[in-house]
């Protein structure tokens, strides 16, 4: 119902691609309105029109889902950050795999994956590791994504403890500077500040932390990625871990390597490891990190780059991690994938929408898509990881598996 020309009356019908509820237009154009949930009956004011869609701000919930709970952060609405924080734990994960599967229909034209039940995970709340803060006057918060305002933050309830510690310590005090990182580690003393202050009563300007995953340490610098929710990237490295041998034959590439997680941890399962990652300071810590495990390399380079070679040299592969950027593989990795042919393909995705497009090119080359799984790695927002699980069609997977045994 159209109230005026930008007041609506809508009944909410789904789930949006970033988790806002939608209507739809009688023109046929979705309307998205944010901190809704599908099933409710809302007012919302109109703040974009495209010729793709409508984006609507809730004003007021007419009948609210029985998923509706009441936020915990007293900056929930100025703060875009935790766009699923007014729905109960038990529907973000149905509401993050419905996601998926609109993405892997949307862009893959998958319509009868496995997309299995979302991983929860054991803490909705404090289990961000790492932290940017926007500087204003010296005092530390947030952009607002809407209208690019800033607003102040004192606490974060997604962040781990010691990193609002930190921000207690530094509000109002940083008028040297526009951005401040956080990064925290596994243990209590393991915290780095960027950039370095000259505040003589807080330690900055580190240049790395030190990580644990699955019992083994890790470097992680500053410009190096890890994964922000600790907790949830141990059910992921298990989850691959899974999909391993463990007789110790075989070739495993990890494609996208970072600091050398994936390819550290299951190095003992395999013949032997090829690491790639194009970023100079994960290499150095991965090597690092690698120190004793004989039978791991890493190379320095571009993904498809180095894929190419392998598949040049006729190298057989048992299989293949890819944890891209949320862009995606690029289409020269795709491609070159395509000839290298790994009988596995373990491909973790922030991203169902890229994740679903990539799914689709390698499906056309001879893949499968086994299963996919969403794990709640980030609660309370609309993002979710994913680890999709694919295998060489037919023929081609038992001659890709005959030649690897024989490494």
């Amino acid at each position: 119902m159209i109230l005026d020309d930008d007041v609506l009356e809508l009944e909410l019908t789904d789930t949006g691609p970033r988790g806002d509820a939608m209507a739809t237009h009688l023109d046929g154009r979705p309307i998205y309105v944010a901190y809704a949930i599908a099933g409710e009956r809302v007012r919302a004011k109109v703040y974009k029109r495209t010729s793709e869609w409508i984006g609507a701000e809730l004003l007021e919930v007419l009948r609210p889902s029985p998923h509706r709970v009441s936020p915990p952060c007293p900056l929930y609405g100025t703060c875009t950050g935790c766009q699923l924080q007014h729905v109960s734990a038990a529907q973000q994960l149905e509401i993050k795999r419905e996601m998926v599967r609109t993405q892997l229909r949307r862009f893959g034209g998958f319509t009868d994956v496995d997309v299995r039940p979302t991983l929860p995970a054991p803490a909705s709340l404090h289990y961000r590791n790492h932290a940017r803060f926007t500087v204003r006057r010296g005092t530390l918060g947030f952009i607002r994504k809407l209208n690019r305002r800033f607003f102040v933050v004192d606490r974060c309830l997604l962040m781990e403890p010691r990193i609002n510690e930190v921000v207690a310590r530094l509000q109002g005090r940083l008028q040297e500077t526009t951005q401040c990182n956080i990064r925290v580690g596994a243990d209590a003393d393991a915290i780095s500040i960027q950039p370095r202050l000259s505040l003589t009563d807080v330690a900055s300007g580190q240049d790395h932390v030190m990580e644990r995953l699955a019992g083994t340490p890790f470097r992680v610098s500053n410009a190096a990625f890890f994964q922000v929710n600790r907790v949830q990237a141990e059910q992921m490295l298990e989850l691959v871990a899974a999909e391993m041998p463990t007789d110790g034959h075989g070739v495993l590439v990890d494609a996208y390597a970072g600091v050398g997680t994936f390819a550290i941890v299951l190095a003992p399962r395999v013949a032997r490891v090829i690491a790639i990652e194009e970023s100079g300071p994960a290499v150095r810590d991965a090597r690092r990190n690698a120190a004793g495990v004989a039978n791991l390399e890493f190379r320095l380079g571009k993904t498809e780059e180095i894929l190419i070679g392998l598949a040049d040299d006729g190298l057989a592969v048992h299989a293949v991690i890819l944890d891209p950027p949320r862009s995606g593989c690029h289409q020269a990795t795709l491609t070159a994938l395509a000839r290298l042919r790994p009988n596995k393909l373990l491909y973790v995705s922030c991203d169902p929408s890229t994740l679903a497009r990539d799914l689709r090119i390698l499906c056309a080359s001879g893949y499968t898509v086994r299963s996919v799984q969403p794990i709640d790695m980030f609660p309370q927002t609309a993002h979710v990881e994913c680890l999709a699980v694919l295998e060489l069609r037919g023929d081609s997977m038992q001659g890709a598996t005959d030649e690897a045994q024989r490494l």
